[in-house]
């Protein structure tokens, strides 16, 4: 079955996106150190590395999808299926506006990643 023209575009803007935002999180978190002590440095380097590398392969996944490969399916499909149990989490733990955009974004991008289903 061929998937729709506009379901990769979705699927590769929405990816590109949430790399975007991971990249983010990760200059917060370098900015942030020249504010507050680090207490635990490995934990702090682990979470930028971990950041940086997630953001990486979510830009070139969604490089992928743009260009219609199969192999920039599975990091956002995997991303997305962590990020959706975590927006959960946040809306349950009082953090309803952080838990509802994480959800508005993983949900529509797994979904458009599941159906990009190259030729």
């Amino acid at each position: 079955m061929k998937s729709p023209q506009w379901i990769y575009r979705v699927a590769a803007n929405l990816a590109l996106l949430e790399g975007l935002i991971v990249a983010a999180l990760a200059l917060f978190l370098i900015g942030n150190s020249f504010f507050s002590e680090i207490e635990a440095l490995s934990a702090w380097l682990a979470e930028i590395a971990f950041a940086a590398l997630g953001s990486a392969g979510l830009i070139v996944a969604s490089i992928g999808l743009r260009r219609r490969r199969n192999w920039g399916r599975a990091p956002v499909v995997l991303a997305n299926l962590i990020a959706v149990p975590v927006a959960y989490y946040l809306v349950t733990s009082d953090r309803i506006l952080l838990g509802v955009i994480l959800a508005l974004i993983a949900i529509p991008a797994l979904v458009a990643t599941w159906f990009s289903i190259p030729e």
